[in-house]
């Protein structure tokens, strides 16, 4: 019942990791050297729900797993039944950009509180682009039994059909078992554990 029959999601999963890390460190490094405007930090804070920001306590955590546990998920699994392939993948993209531009601008303007930001935001970004990224690996077989159903209608000798019920069972499993979870300990500790890290270190 538990066990998720797709034998290489989690080295997909790692591959969507690295691949979004690399992006992060990247427009990280970018961000410090060209230091964004204060207009484009403001624009990316618009990007955050008022729910979210407005948010304290387990209210904030709750509201952290609404949004990034179920809505970007379902946000994901929309595009994904478009049948074109990683569309889905732009949504882990748009939520590791914002971070990383807003760190190295705080980087920028004061390097020891940036810093100290920085490394107190690394538990709780590490886990939710985990989460994310197992959601992501997920989608990939339901995606790739959509497009080869449709281009089967369309081709002379036909490919044989990927099972999207089984797909669709295994993205269940992902999500429900790993992802899900993850989401939570991520809110938890974007809500509490970066304060304590910190506080600690300030």
């Amino acid at each position: 019942m538990f066990k998720i029959h797709d034998e290489t999601y989690i080295r997909r999963t790692i591959k969507f990791l690295v691949t979004i890390l690399i992006i992060f460190l990247v427009t990280f490094i970018l961000a410090i050297i060209f230091s964004p405007s204060t207009e484009t930090i403001k624009n990316l804070s618009k990007g955050i729900p008022s729910n979210v920001a407005n948010a304290v306590g387990l209210e904030k955590v709750w509201e952290y797993i609404l949004n990034n546990g179920f809505k970007v998920p379902f946000q994901m699994l929309i595009l994904a039944i478009i049948p074109i392939p990683f569309l889905y993948y732009l949504n882990i993209i748009s939520t590791a950009i914002p971070p990383a531009i807003a760190l190295g601008f705080v980087i920028n303007y004061d390097i020891y509180k940036g810093t100290m930001v920085t490394i107190s935001s690394i538990p709780h970004f590490f886990v939710e682009i985990l989460a994310f990224c197992f959601v992501a690996s997920g989608l990939v077989k339901v995606n790739q039994a959509i497009i080869r159903k449709i281009t089967n209608l369309f081709r002379k000798n036909k490919k044989e059909n990927l099972s999207l019920k089984l797909s669709i069972i295994n993205l269940l499993k992902i999500y429900v078992f790993i992802a899900l979870p993850l989401f939570v300990i991520a809110a938890f500790f974007e809500n509490y554990l970066s304060k304590f890290i910190f506080d600690l270190l300030t």
